[in-house]
């Protein structure tokens, strides 16, 4: 029983370490989904975004955004309405 006994404990540390990468990456890329710049959000669009007629209350911090669209490049951006 000895002899398959590192072998077992070698196996829960990859699970283990796995996990723990999995818990790293997720508090890395959890809710940034469009607040890239932190809690920093702009008062207007950058320059070459369009208006779309998307609007969304975020269920964090209660606030109504509004999604600007630039067509050249396909990115978005979150802008808080007042």
């Amino acid at each position: 029983m000895s002899g398959w006994a590192p072998v077992l404990i070698s196996y829960y540390a990859f699970w283990f370490i796995g996990l723990i990468v999995l818990f790293l990456l997720g508090y890395l890329v959890y809710d940034k989904r469009y607040k890239s710049r932190g809690a920093q959000t702009p008062d207007t669009p950058p320059n070459g975004y369009l208006h779309t007629s998307e609007v969304f209350i975020d269920p964090k911090d209660g606030y109504t955004y509004r999604v600007y669209y630039n067509p050249r490049t396909g990115d978005r951006a979150y802008i808080r309405e007042r």
